[in-house]
């Protein structure tokens, strides 16, 4: 971890990127975070040549090793001293969608945000009433006990339930967190009571529907919520 250069931003977001046919899921969501979120900054984890990818504050290049699973290899880099994680194929609809990386201080004394899980993981974290995570958006401070934490999330990984593995490791280092509801990690639109209300949304459709600019304009937003937005023929490109 040494030989990468350490970002000195206090708060920040993280993306990875392996592969090249997540770059077009990368740029839409990227742009979604610029329109709402124009001031923070960007570390970007990939594999990709850089003049494939957008233009980020903070960029390091890693080499994915094949059957191991990228979250569990590279979150736990945590590049700012309060990390945002998005998945590539994550949208941002609002700039509440990092607000709740505020109480990620000791104020509050939390130090990992996130949306839970479907809760039919219980029975796999093993824990009663405690479904795993999602990990497609978290939000992490940079201290002890969460390093370790993700120390151990990585160490355990063998492949598979990456999520469920995390939910145990900050279990385990008994990680202060704060349950996020639904909005900031959409992936059903039963979830959420409309969908003026999500901030963040797990859904390759709204992808597509990603403006120039970033935005989303709330008619398509309104379709999709309906389930009137057709699917492209495509299956990797918009």
């Amino acid at each position: 971890m040494s030989r990468y250069p350490k970002p000195t931003e206090e708060l920040g977001v993280m993306y990875i990127a392996i592969g090249g046919r997540s770059l077009w899921q990368l740029r839409r969501s990227l742009l979604s975070l610029r329109h709402h979120c124009p001031n923070v900054p960007v570390a970007l984890f990939t594999d990709q040549p850089a003049d494939t990818c957008p233009d980020v504050e903070y960029r390091f290049d890693v080499k994915a090793i094949g059957g191991y699973q990228v979250k569990p290899r590279f979150i736990p880099w945590l590049p700012f001293d309060r990390t945002v994680y998005l998945d590539a194929d994550t949208v941002v609809l609002k700039p509440s969608a990092i607000a709740p990386a505020g109480l990620l201080t000791e104020r509050f004394g939390y130090e990992a945000s996130y949306v839970h899980g479907v809760s039919r993981r219980c029975d796999q974290v093993g824990i009663c009433g405690v479904p795993s995570m999602n990990s497609g958006v978290v939000m992490l401070r940079k201290c002890q006990r969460v390093l370790d934490a993700l120390a151990y999330w990585r160490r355990i990984y063998r492949g598979g339930n990456d999520e469920v593995l995390l939910t145990k490791a900050l279990l385990r280092h008994a990680v202060p967190s704060y349950i996020l509801p639904a909005e900031w990690n959409c992936r059903n639109r039963e979830q959420v009571r409309h969908y003026s209300a999500i901030r963040i949304t797990h859904h390759r459709p709204v992808l597509r529907l990603v403006q120039a600019d970033g935005s989303v304009p709330g008619d398509l937003l309104k379709q999709w919520w309906e389930g009137s937005v057709k699917k492209p023929d495509g299956k990797d490109e918009p």
